[in-house]
């Protein structure tokens, strides 16, 4: 993405974590812009995300998967320009869609698919995010907790949910 925003003309936002992550790709992955990839099938649940917590959402999907909810994942790197007719296909497949970022749940990914799910083929929808408040600066790993962004919570909160249904 740092190569693909340095060639492009105009403001480009990259947004950076400040801790690593394991790789989701191998070495030879290539960013598209606009282009969304599905790392998971999933029948009942499809977890869509983006940066470094796709590969906490994949191990949520796992842990899913071992209590017997089929729960797909999919990776989204860019949020503007972004596939609107692949989400909305996507999500299209599944009962439950559940946005999971390490943002605010108001003006990004959450935001974003809610409006492509409710314009094509509206279903039940959840943001797991950062709620409407002052973030805080603390470890990483205590503000993944604090705000279900874990692969343990992103999973019991999506349990919970479907366990309701």
């Amino acid at each position: 993405m740092t190569r693909w925003a340095t060639a492009t003309p105009g403001p480009v936002y990259l947004r950076l974590g400040r801790e690593a992550g394991p790789d989701v790709f191998g070495p030879d992955y290539v960013f598209e812009p606009r282009r969304v990839i599905l790392l998971r099938e999933g029948t009942e649940v499809l977890l869509i995300s983006t940066g470094q917590q796709t590969a906490r959402t994949l191990v949520a999907a796992e842990l899913l998967g071992e209590e017997g909810i089929s729960a797909g994942v999919l990776h989204v790197p860019s949020i503007k320009p972004v596939d609107d007719a692949a989400i909305a296909a996507a999500a299209a497949s599944v009962p439950l869609v559940v946005t999971v970022e390490e943002h605010t749940v108001i003006g990004g990914l959450g935001g974003l698919v809610a409006e492509i799910v409710t314009a094509h083929d509206p279903r039940p929808l959840i943001r797991i995010g950062i709620q409407d408040t002052w973030a805080e600066s603390a470890p990483n790993a205590w503000l993944l907790d604090r705000h279900g962004l874990t692969p343990e919570r992103v999973a019991d909160r999506v349990r919970r949910v479907w366990d309701r249904g």
